[in-house]
């Protein structure tokens, strides 16, 4: 259930107890469904903050393991950055999936099909999140290049082929009505973001992303309320971010009016979570 405007929040670097205090308030929705897909943030062969930290990681599927619950974790590299295969299989990511006997699968592998989003956009998408009933999605806060930030809503651009990656990208398909959209076709239930380190002036290092330091942890089930509390964290180490606002990153504006969410964060729920 979308619950507009709320996020859940504390000032820690310890991600485990933050996943798991902040799932136990969805443990009865997530006991009922069959199968989980866990999207995690896997854009190259970085480690974080450029990727998902395998501990955010470890925390979900061991909730969902000790619930019982069937669950698969995947991602789509992006285009530049190599062999998907290898990035895939030799990340820290793929390491902690071997720990639960499960493999971190490449989107890119699986079947994917063509969609037209609510403002007509047409993507061709994986389908794999949507052969499973529940979705959790586990992004990094992050500075971007092209389109400001990158955070919940942007988090499923993995799911996007490799041809509407390079679309996107040069501008053949608008990249912001295509993030928004994506969202409304696939849905996702769940988001955790980790905003306890950052980078800043881009997205990953190879790119010329600096690291910077936040110290929190958000989460819901409202991509725009979280990208728009992600934008203002952001604006106090980012130089790029300094003098915009918030209806400056056109794809949160765009998911706000298509029925995403909530651009007005008008309750944070703080955790009580030990810092380490």
């Amino acid at each position: 259930m979308l619950m507009k405007g709320i996020v859940y929040a504390a000032k820690t670097e310890n991600r485990e107890e933050f996943v798991l205090k902040f799932l136990e308030n969805f443990k009865d929705e997530i006991e009922r469904t069959n199968r989980v897909f866990v999207k995690v943030n896997l854009v190259s062969w970085e480690p974080y903050p450029t990727t998902t930290h395998p501990d955010t990681l470890r925390a979900v599927l061991t909730f969902l393991e000790d619930l019982g619950v069937e669950f698969t974790v995947g991602d789509g590299p992006a285009v530049d950055a190599g062999d998907s295969n290898k990035i895939i299989s030799e990340h820290p990511l793929s390491h902690v999936c071997k720990e639960f006997g499960i493999r971190l699968l490449n989107l890119y592998a699986h079947e994917m099909r063509k969609f037209t989003g609510p403002r007509g956009t047409e993507l061709t998408l994986s389908i794999v999140p949507l052969k499973h009933d529940f979705v959790i999605s586990l992004p990094v806060l992050k500075v971007h290049m092209v389109v400001g930030l990158t955070a919940a809503l942007k988090n499923q651009y993995g799911y996007f082929s490799a041809q509407d990656r390079i679309d996107t990208h040069t501008g053949r398909k608008d990249i912001h009505s295509a993030i928004a959209e994506i969202n409304a076709i696939i849905k996702t239930n769940l988001f955790i973001v980790d905003c306890i380190r950052t980078l800043i002036r881009a997205q990953e290092r190879r790119h010329g992303g600096n690291e910077a330091k936040l110290g929190y942890m958000i989460a819901g089930t409202d991509p725009v309320a979280l990208d728009s509390l992600g934008f203002h964290l952001l604006q106090g180490v980012s130089p790029s971010l300094a003098h915009k606002t918030l209806s400056d990153i056109r794809y949160i504006r765009i998911a706000e009016e298509i029925g995403l969410g909530s651009s007005n964060v008008h309750k944070i729920i703080n955790l009580t979570v030990q810092s380490f």
